[in-house]
């Protein structure tokens, strides 16, 4: 039986490689960005994205809290995976404190992130003379993650989850795409639960892009797991693209 992780899993984080001159835009790091995403494809494929959007001055390129867009929250979703029929189906669209610019999509890929981002970035700033629209923070909470071969045969339907919360075990679909088996969260059972996705990614700009990755279900986190050695594959990508571990390698000692 897979386990999650009780206040979820353990932590990768990268720093992107850094901006040679010219390159410290608004523009270079949802570039920066994506690129990070599609490294992590392979592994896992967000089906939402939460974004905070900031003023960052233009000096200094870090966000001024004194200085707001008008619309500063961004939601954007997979459309396919936000209408839940029973309790086994996708719910990504979690509630929102707040009033965000909500954008469903058929096809949540790393260039329609790219271009809901370049819109959120696209507009005015209340202070265009100092300042610049750009993101500041992304929440990657829904996601598609890949099950290894040698703990999906064929014949599975579904992973055991054994949900840290609440002493209940929730089962949650594979779906095959081309011979390889997915599995995605949340489900309705598991938001009923509090369970968390099986993978999930933050991202941060405060003048440098970060992008954190959290394996939540023992799947992709536990010595051995086959789900592991697939993270540690695209990691390993990621820093021969020149990002750097800046957390987790005492967890993940393969990058130490």
């Amino acid at each position: 039986m897979v386990r999650e992780h009780k206040d979820g899993g353990p932590t990768l984080t990268f720093a992107e490689p850094l901006p040679t001159s010219g390159e410290g835009s608004a523009a270079s790091a949802v570039g920066q960005l994506v690129h990070g995403i599609r490294r992590l494809w392979p592994l896992v494929r967000p089906l939402s994205a939460e974004a905070v959007v900031g003023c960052l001055d233009r000096e200094t390129g870090y966000p001024d809290i004194g200085v707001q867009p008008l619309r500063p929250h961004w939601f954007i979703h997979d459309r396919a995976a936000a209408r839940p029929t029973d309790g086994r189906a996708l719910d990504v669209v979690g509630p929102w404190p707040v009033d965000p610019v909500v954008e469903p999509v058929p096809d949540l890929s790393a260039a329609a992130i790219e271009s809901w981002l370049a819109r959120a970035q696209a507009q005015a700033s209340p202070a265009p003379g100092t300042h610049d629209v750009g993101w500041t923070d992304l929440w990657f909470n829904a996601t598609r993650a890949l099950v290894p071969g040698p703990y999906a045969p064929d014949a599975t339907a579904h992973v055991a989850l054994d949900v840290a919360e609440a002493r209940w075990v929730a089962h949650v679909p594979l779906r095959w795409r081309e011979g390889t088996a997915w599995v995605a969260g949340p489900t309705r059972e598991m938001r009923q639960l509090g369970a968390r996705a099986p993978i999930t990614l933050h991202a941060s700009d405060y003048g440098r892009v970060e992008l954190a990755v959290s394996a939540n279900w023992s799947l992709w986190s536990e010595d051995g797991s086959p789900g592991r050695t697939v993270l540690i594959d695209v990691a390993r990508d990621l820093v021969a693209d020149g990002w750097c571990v800046t957390y987790g390698t005492e967890f993940f000692h393969e990058l130490a």
